[in-house]
């Protein structure tokens, strides 16, 4: 379960999670991770499986275990949830089925139709993590600044204004003066956000006052693992083969080619318009950031 892949729309960023502690972040990650991308089929998981996935440290009852799940969308119901292109403010209910049996130790999910998007067919912009990475962090204002620090991962720099960032990671009302905000959030990031991004902070000042953040953080290269030839797959097919690990996948493409621009291909990170490989293909065009794992 190391290599669970999570990958939403980056609209979803937008969204600050109230009242969602790092369990219910966890679990809600958990089930992001398994229902990508399979439209609005429910989808069945069962306790044991959900433990794996969050990688529970704590020693929760299956009842407690039920509990979180049952508070995780009660939270999510309880979201108001802004579209960008209309201003129009809708409820937020991203499960149209969520059903928790204790006495099985399983929970089914389905998404919502109307909010699919946000989790199905991402073929624009979208945040996409490690899960076990995510898991492993403790706070959970680690948890909510790693994943926004990876829907900028291609750039590895996120500009945010002090307002926007305690909206995003909806820090209490109790923390947000500034060194409650040094001691109660940034803290926990740079000691579990620090080491594995690479991260640092410059913060930003107006009449001294602290008005916002830069954030740097090591960009996402992922390494060649085998660039000798191979054999190909179909006779037709023969030529130069290169691998492209990241992310638990391992991509495949004929030629010499800039790793960072097959993966802002294949991820979506940048728009179909600008990417290099959709400029010679039609079909690149065709399959941007479908993770398809091929080339034109």
């Amino acid at each position: 379960m190391s290599n669970e892949i999570v990958k939403f729309s980056n609209q979803f960023n937008n969204v600050a999670l109230k009242k969602f502690d790092a369990v219910h972040l966890d679990v809600l990650m958990a089930i992001a991770s398994r229902v990508r991308e399979k439209g609005t089929a429910t989808v069945e998981f069962s306790f044991e499986e959900l433990r794996g996935l969050m990688r529970l440290r704590k020693n929760l009852t299956n009842k407690q275990l039920a509990d979180k799940i049952v508070q995780t969308n009660a939270r999510l119901l309880a979201l108001n949830y802004m579209f960008e292109d209309s201003g129009k403010i809708i409820q937020f209910a991203l499960f149209t089925v969520f059903e928790t049996d204790p006495a099985n130790q399983t929970l089914e999910v389905s998404v919502n139709e109307r909010f699919a998007f946000l989790l199905n067919d991402l073929t624009s912009q979208f945040t996409r993590f490690e899960l076990a990475e995510f898991a492993d962090l403790k706070s959970k204002y680690a948890k909510e600044f790693y994943r926004r620090a990876k829907q900028y991962r291609s750039s590895g720099i996120w500009k945010v204004s002090r307002d926007e960032f305690c909206r995003l990671l909806n820090v209490t009302d109790s923390a947000k003066s500034t060194a409650n905000l040094n001691r109660v959030v940034l803290k926990p990031i740079i000691e579990e956000c620090g080491p594995l991004l690479g991260l640092k902070i410059e913060r930003q000042y107006v009449k001294r006052r602290l008005s916002g953040f830069v954030f740097t953080f090591a960009r996402e290269t992922p390494p060649v693992v085998d660039a000798k030839p191979v054999d190909a797959r179909k006779a037709e097919e023969a030529g130069h083969w290169t691998s492209v690990a990241g992310y638990g996948e391992v991509f495949t493409t004929t030629g010499l080619f800039d790793v960072t621009a097959a993966r802002d291909h294949f991820d979506g990170t940048v728009d179909a318009g600008e990417c290099r490989y959709c400029r010679y293909d039609a079909r690149n065009r065709e399959r941007h950031a479908r993770n398809t794992g091929t080339l034109f």
